[in-house]
Order: structure tokens, then C-alpha cells, then sequence
């Protein structure tokens, strides 16, 4: 697993520190007890998204137009499938919509409204903008949001059977 990168130094990191803990044993726990790690790596990068604990999925920063587009991208080693989302915007688990998108379409990619209309078809969860749903990692002050622009989150998974899987968001 991986949360971010360009550690800023002097920012505390502990909060974020402990989930990834938290986050790599519960991985952990899935793979040992049979998981894909399709299903794994899914899971992993969907709990960063939602955390709104790094610069992905409720963390992630706004364009300058003040719009959170989000993209995120899965692979499958097992049948070389990949699907992924860009500019899509007001969905709380992106990575899930990129996994729909590898699963149920002919399409590697969906971006901005036809991954939106994509994500609204499948069910998913979309949250009415503007919103306070989207908020500041730890540690990210106001006057630093225009640095923001880098930083994604991502694990990568080995499994019982020897298929291997990565997310990134």
C-alpha cells in the first residue's frame, strides 16, 4: 500500500501512519483468508478514498474551476483486464467505478461525464456538489490546497493462487 507522495517534512503523518497499519492488516487478514487480490486491492484503495486521510477520493484537492475530479484505475494480473475513470466527479468510491468499468464495459477508460453517467447507471453513490463531503487531509492547511496537485494512493496484491492485482487512485 502506498498513501501519497512528496512528504512534506515537519507535517505530522501519524493519523494517516496508523490506517495505513490498519489498512495493511486488514489486506493482510483478506489475502490469508482466500481473497482475490482483485477484490483486496479494490477494497484497500476504496478505504483510503473514503478516509479523507490523503489526496485521493475525499481528500483530493480542486481544480481551479473549484471541481474535485477524481481518477483511479485497477488491473487484473490473473486476465490482464484493466478499467479506469477520469474527471469523474462527486462519487465517493472512484476505484469501484474502475473496476465496473474493467467488469461490464468493452472500454479500458471512462472519463468526465460519460464515467459520471456510467457511475449514476451502476448505482453508485453520487454526492450533490457543492458538498462538504470532500475535506482536507490531515495536516493540509487551507493556504496550501494549491499544492495539492500530486498525491495518489495505490496497493498492489499477491495472492494464494498467484495472481497478482494493483489499484491506483
Amino acid at each position: 500500500l502506498h498513501g501519497g507522495a512528496g512528504p512534506r517534512p515537519g507535517r505530522d503523518y501519524s493519523k494517516a501512519e496508523a490506517h495505513m497499519r490498519e489498512l495493511t492488516g486488514a489486506a493482510q487478514g483478506r489475502l490469508e483468508s482466500g481473497d482475490t487480490a482483485l477484490n483486496v486491492v479494490e477494497f484497500a484503495v476504496a478505504e483510503m478514498e473514503l478516509s479523507g486521510l490523503y489526496v485521493a477520493g475525499r481528500g483530493s484537492a480542486p481544480n481551479t474551476a473549484g471541481h474535485v475530479e477524481l481518477d483511479a484505475s485497477i488491473m487484473n494480473g490473473a486476465d490482464r483486464a484493466a478499467g479506469a475513470v477520469a474527471s469523474i466527479r462527486d462519487v465517493t468510491v472512484p476505484i469501484s467505478v474502475a473496476r465496473r468499468v474493467m467488469e461490464l464495459t468493452p472500454h479500458v477508460m471512462l472519463a468526465g461525464r460519460g464515467a459520471n453517467e456510467f457511475a449514476e447507471a451502476q448505482g453508485f453513490e453520487i454526492i450533490e456538489y457543492p458538498s462538504a463531503y470532500y475535506v482536507l487531509p490531515v495536516g493540509v492547511e487551507e493556504n496550501e490546497v494549491d499544492d495539492m496537485f500530486h498525491g495518489t494512493v495505490g496497493a498492489v496484491a499477491l495472492d494464494n493462487n498467484g495472481n497478482l492485482a494493483a489499484a491506483t487512485s
